[in-house]
């Protein structure tokens, strides 16, 4: 039996996701937690798409929209593309592990700058590629010559992460343009995933939706599992050149996307003004929490998304202190980025409890 999974998955670690609030209540005996783990939006729905999920509960004895039509045109809209440059799938790891099996052939590489979000590499592994991982340089910025240096004959994309997760940081417009044009001569594809791209207001970030404008090579991601709140229902897309739209639609699962999931995204679509709140309200809070974490005397590193690194000299020591408090963050080991914690913007008292305990933890172990 050990010879029958594919050979290429045994260099490949299986996808550590943050802990279940249950589980942290069941381990640690307690009555309550605060998951700031995931960087997912803590905030209430708007009616809006409440509503919507009502109604879609109402028919889910029928098999949902395989093509899901309708929030395909909702995003043609949303973006300004053509609802033939629309795909859309279970999440952002789905349209992922979809795009790849369309792409990649056995032998293929794919180049990743790490640390980065793991389940690219995931991906890759599952469509029979391979990867070449290059580390980001110490302000974690992209070391765009060797990313190029690195795209060989059999390289077919390069898969970025604008803010990257779990760093924060953004690839500022020249270099994304630079990096993209360079790849278009080498005819690579630039796969940028923009999952916390709605979080940014840096005047020198590149929307995605521009640069897919501007050249032939790009394929862009976004998710409705960040700022829209819709974590549960996994919904995630991309606008791709029609060519690869159309090899995605041969490969993809029928019905990737439930029928709720496409309703909710919808309606979702149409509160730009909630989502627009949700930005502010997250980024006072953000602020908030970078403001006291620097008075405590740590390292916060700087971010354009709804989380924040933390370095530290014990990081997992911190890390399994604050669950044992009932507050779940995320070990920045599980992300490729050993001496680190990374935090979720969570809803005011949530962060406050984050806070006080992690200003405990740290006056426990010495600072």
């Amino acid at each position: 039996m050990d010879e029958l999974p594919r050979s290429y998955l045994r260099w490949v670690n299986q996808y550590r996701p943050g802990k279940p609030v249950d589980e942290i209540k069941r381990i640690y005996g307690l009555s309550d937690a605060v998951r700031l783990c995931s960087n997912e939006n803590p905030w209430p729905l708007p009616e809006e798409v409440i509503q919507a999920i009502l109604k879609a509960s109402g028919e889910v004895q029928r098999y949902p929209d395989p093509e899901a039509y309708l929030l395909k045109r909702a995003l043609s809209k949303h973006l300004g593309v053509s609802p033939a440059e629309v795909v859309v799938g279970g999440g952002t790891e789905g349209v992922l592990c979809t795009l790849f099996q369309a792409l990649v052939e056995v032998g293929d590489r794919v180049v990743i700058p790490q640390p980065t979000y793991p389940v690219y590499a995931l991906s890759v592994a599952a469509a029979g590629g391979e990867c070449d991982f290059v580390p980001l340089l110490e302000d974690f910025s992209l070391p765009i010559d060797r990313i190029v240096s690195n795209c060989g004959e059999r390289t077919k994309a390069v898969v970025i992460c604008n803010p990257n997760n779990p760093t924060g940081n953004i690839v500022e417009r020249q270099d994304l343009l630079n990096l993209a044009v360079r790849l278009e001569e080498r005819k690579t594809l630039l796969v940028v995933d923009e999952a916390y791209a709605e979080y940014v207001s840096d005047p020198r970030y590149l929307c995605g939706v521009e640069l897919f404008r501007q050249l032939s090579n790009v394929v862009i991601l976004r998710t409705f599992s960040k700022i829209y709140g819709l974590a549960g229902l996994r919904i995630g897309y991309a606008i791709a050149p029609k060519p690869i739209a159309e090899a995605f639609g041969k490969v993809r699962r029928v019905f990737s996307v439930n029928a709720i999931g496409q309703a909710a995204a919808i309606a979702a679509l149409g509160c730009q003004d909630h989502i627009s709140s949700i930005r502010d309200r997250t980024i006072l809070e953000r602020d908030r929490m970078h403001r006291v974490l620097c008075n405590m005397g740590v390292r916060v590193h700087n971010t354009h998304a709804n989380f924040l690194l933390i370095s530290l000299t014990r990081a997992n020591d911190v890390y399994e202190a604050l669950l044992a408090k009932g507050v779940i963050v995320r070990n920045g080991e599980d992300l490729g980025l050993e001496g680190t914690i990374r935090v979720t913007v969570g809803l005011p008292e949530e962060n406050d409890r984050f806070l006080k305990e992690f200003d405990r933890v740290l006056r426990r172990l010495g600072g």
